[in-house]
């Protein structure tokens, strides 16, 4: 007798006396590791097989050559930028653009030395009128004031 799900439990007994074994619980776990262990090691002998090439292919001629030509590539390159920034700095254009502003530095210049002599020529001119004050002041202070002449009048009459 069978029932929906397998083998009824009689027919099990049956097919293990004629000496088919049934497999137990041990065997399926087992059975489910080996795979496993296949996995593993295929997957370490792709990753080994990974570097090797990797390796291979960073050794190779074709790559060190492809690092040469970059190499040489880059230094045309700085070359050309450089002859380019010469000829500019060396055109007409930026000639006269040196000259303009070389010409209006000067100009910067004069103004502010004219302005720092008029300043100056200002301060002079400010610093001899005090100077001629406290001198008029000092002087005042070692004359004697003159009397007008009701003063000397009054200094008779005593």
């Amino acid at each position: 007798m069978q029932d929906e799900n397998g083998p009824s439990i009689d027919d099990l007994k049956a097919d293990e006396k004629a000496g088919y074994q049934i497999p137990v619980e041990e065997d399926v776990a087992g059975a489910a590791r080996e795979p496993a262990a296949d996995i593993t090691a295929a997957l370490r002998d792709f990753g080994r097989q990974f570097a090797n090439t990797i390796q291979a292919a960073w050794n190779s001629q074709e790559r060190r050559e492809f690092e040469d030509e970059v190499r040489e590539g880059l230094n045309e390159f700085a070359s050309e930028v450089r002859k380019a920034f010469q000829e500019i700095k060396e055109s007409a254009a930026a000639q006269k653009v040196k000259e303009e502003a070389s010409e209006a530095k000067e100009r910067v210049e004069r103004v502010e030395r004219a302005d720092l002599a008029q300043k100056a020529q200002a301060g002079l001119v400010e610093g001899l009128q005090k100077l001629s004050q406290e001198l008029g002041k000092l002087a005042d202070q070692f004359s004697p004031a003159e009397k007008s002449p009701s003063d000397v009048q009054d200094d008779e009459v005593l």
